[in-house]
């Protein structure tokens, strides 16, 4: 049986560090009632944070004429905010599109 061997490199342990918080619209900026979604919308989304923008598989939850709530994993963790409309595009999920693909060869 093998031994394990003691020089084995390993990552190193750190402690939490603090994760960023995404930047949320302001209620005045958003604008208007809410509406909310039944089930939720799958987006892409361009989330800001304090020092970079990054582009997230996200779910709009609810939404305005101005800006749309939108809720995604962040570092294995649930995260939301608001966001401006323009930063959210649709899209389909994987199930979508095979069921897309599948009427489309029963017209053929």
């Amino acid at each position: 049986m093998g031994r394990r061997r003691e020089d084995r490199w390993s990552p190193p342990e750190h402690p939490e560090s603090p994760r960023p918080d995404a930047f949320s619209l302001s209620e005045d900026a958003r604008g208007g009632d809410p509406c909310h979604a039944v089930t939720p919308i799958p987006v892409w989304a361009w989330i800001q944070f304090p020092s970079f923008h990054v582009r997230v598989k996200a779910f709009a939850r609810s939404w305005t004429v101005d800006a749309v709530l939108v809720e995604w994993a962040q570092f294995g963790h649930p995260a939301e905010a608001w966001v401006w409309r323009s930063a959210v595009k649709h899209r389909a999920l994987r199930e979508d599109d095979r069921r897309t693909r599948r009427v489309a060869d029963d017209r053929w």
